[in-house]
Parts: C-alpha cells; sequence; structure tokens
C-alpha cells in the first residue's frame, strides 16, 4: 500500500478503490446482446444470465464460464458448428418430409405448398406467400431458408 503524508501523521491511501460495477458487451449467441452494467467480479456465467441467458445452438465449450469479466470487454458467444448453416430447401423440388423441416410449416402446410408449385410453380421465393396460410410474417422466418 502507498502512503503519503498530507502532515506529520496523517497517512493518506495512494491507491484507487476498485469500481463495484464495470460495463461489458455480449454478442453472438444469446437472448439480448447488449452492453451491460454488471456487479465487479462477474464472471462469464454471470453475463450470459444478464443478457437473458444462451441460445439453444450457442457453443459454450469456446468460453471458460467461471472467467471474470474485465470493464469494456466484449464476449462473443459462437454457434455450434454443426448450426453454422441450415441447407437451404427448394421450393421446386423438396418433398413434404423435407418442408416441413421448415420452422412453421407442418403437414397441412407442406402439402399446400407441392400442390401450389404443382399448379403454379414458383418463379420467386415471394411467390410462397401466394400459399394459403403463409403471409408476410411466416414468409419472413422462412426466406433464408429456402431457394427455388
Amino acid at each position: 500500500m502507498l502512503l503519503a503524508s498530507t502532515g506529520r501523521l496523517s497517512p493518506v491511501s495512494l491507491e484507487r478503490a476498485a469500481p463495484d460495477t464495470i460495463e461489458a458487451e455480449i454478442k453472438g449467441e444469446v437472448a439480448k446482446p447488449d452492453v451491460y452494467t454488471i456487479k465487479n467480479g462477474s464472471t462469464i456465467r454471470d453475463l450470459i444470465a444478464a443478457a437473458g441467458g444462451e441460445t439453444e445452438i450457442a457453443d459454450l465449450s469456446r468460453v471458460s464460464l467461471q472467467e471474470e469479466v474485465r470493464a469494456h470487454e466484449v464476449i462473443v458467444i459462437a454457434r455450434k458448428k454443426g448450426d453454422l448453416e441450415d441447407p437451404l430447401i427448394s421450393l421446386s423440388t423438396a418433398n413434404q418430409e423435407e418442408l416441413m423441416l421448415l420452422p412453421g410449416i407442418g403437414e397441412s402446410t407442406a402439402k399446400k405448398i407441392i400442390a401450389y408449385r404443382e399448379e403454379h410453380g414458383f418463379t420467386c421465393l415471394e411467390d410462397l406467400m401466394e400459399v394459403p396460410g403463409i403471409g408476410e410474417k411466416k414468409f419472413e422466418k422462412l426466406k433464408d431458408r429456402i431457394c427455388l
């Protein structure tokens, strides 16, 4: 401890007190990526919890959950390697089972997609919204997973 004196017998500490809280950023496969104010001494596990927890495809094997987070540090939670890219499903050739791999597409909707394809064909991805039961919201969830 460093001390300085302000008079004859009055020592004063020159050490800086550690802050009670720090800010750190977390990105990647967490529910709410953002900058968080956390207690000084918190671990990566604590920061993940502050961000609402990890996603289903988070690869926590790449980080040490017990590692202490430093002020202004950026933590990135990666995806599991097998989930880097889902294969695209072709609207022109996919069978019912393949179509049912798409999020929100069940047996009934898969049959409607096939019926539309047989009657009209698909000339662009947006044609999918012509299938009964597939509106803009559902299309937005599917557009990155489909191809012609």
